[in-house]
């Protein structure tokens, strides 16, 4: 009879008696996983004629057999490892010695470098378990995040990790209850080796590089550059320019108008004809002379005749 082990340890072995077994998070599956990576129905094994068959249910994050995805129904054989997202299980026989493990066939890659930003989860289930950040990373309950937490107050897609210029950022996508770094909220942050991310009761410390990350893209880093406006900016006195004077000799819209108090009108006076009066003071000092000189014709005629 044949047995399914955990590589690391983590639960007993599992003896493969019935002729179906269901492996999942669900507390329905035979052999149940409590892992977050783990789907709700991940796996089958199945036994038929002496063979064992595994077959993967729809799983999110796939179903391998000694390193290659397991696509449609594949035999299993004993001393094969089958690994479930990131759980490891062997296929071994308790009667036998354990045969040599079967090395995956090598596959001539470049060497990648390690990563540059990673974050450490620091509780939960998947405590102490390391999370590279290449690009945008999201994270929540939803098992289609990158990174599958638990916690009643998480959101399904409660935040993402991502990379700007070489720099870590997270960004909280509208959560319930927020992110906090180092104890304060915010919605989206720069962050820094050694920061404490939390998310509800989730913990997560970052871990990258102890100098800081110099920012080469201008253009990127302008647009998060605010600038205050030129109006707030002291500038040095200059002489003002003198522009001509419009035509209409009227004051422009930029040079001060002088308050000038506007006279009192003044009544028009009478026109005097002076031509009229001068001939009526004429003609009567001409009549006065007649006058004087037909009285002073009587008189000496009144006098001739008393003498």
């Amino acid at each position: 009879m044949l047995k399914l082990q955990f590589v690391d340890r983590r639960q007993p072995a599992f003896w493969l008696v019935d002729p179906r077994l269901t492996i999942g998070r669900d507390k329905t599956n035979n052999l149940v996983i409590n892992d977050e990576g783990i789907s709700v129905f991940h796996a089958e094994l199945q036994q038929e004629e002496g063979k064992l068959f595994l077959r993967d249910t729809g799983s999110v994050n796939g179903t391998f057999l000694n390193g290659e995805p397991v696509t449609k129904r594949t035999e299993v054989k004993v001393g094969d490892t089958i690994r479930l997202h990131l759980v490891e299980l062997q296929v071994i026989d308790p009667t036998k010695a354990p045969p040599e493990p079967v090395a995956p066939p090598v596959k001539r890659e470049m060497p990648k470098a390690a990563p540059l930003w990673q974050v450490k989860a620091m509780t939960g289930v998947i405590s102490g378990r390391m999370f590279p950040i290449d690009g945008t990373n999201v994270i929540g309950r939803d098992p289609h995040c990158d990174i599958v937490v638990g916690g009643a107050h998480v959101s399904r897609r409660h935040a993402e990790f991502l990379i700007r210029n070489g720099a870590l950022w997270v960004k909280d996508l509208g959560s319930s209850n927020g992110s906090f770094v180092n104890g304060k909220r915010y919605e989206e942050v720069a962050l820094q080796n050694g920061d404490e991310v939390k998310f509800d009761a989730m913990i997560f410390k970052v871990v990258g590089p102890t100098e800081p990350v110099v920012h080469s893209d201008f253009e990127e880093e302008a647009e998060r550059t605010q600038f205050r406006p030129v109006v707030n900016v002291p500038l040095a006195k200059t002489p003002k320019s003198v522009s001509p004077a419009p035509v209409n000799n009227r004051p422009t819209a930029s040079a001060p108008v002088p308050k000038v108090t506007p006279a009192p009108a003044i009544e028009p006076s009478p026109v005097v004809n002076t031509n009229s009066s001068n001939d009526k003071s004429d003609s009567g000092s001409s009549m006065g002379v007649i006058v004087i000189a037909i009285l002073i014709l009587i008189i000496l005629i009144a006098v001739y005749k008393l003498a």
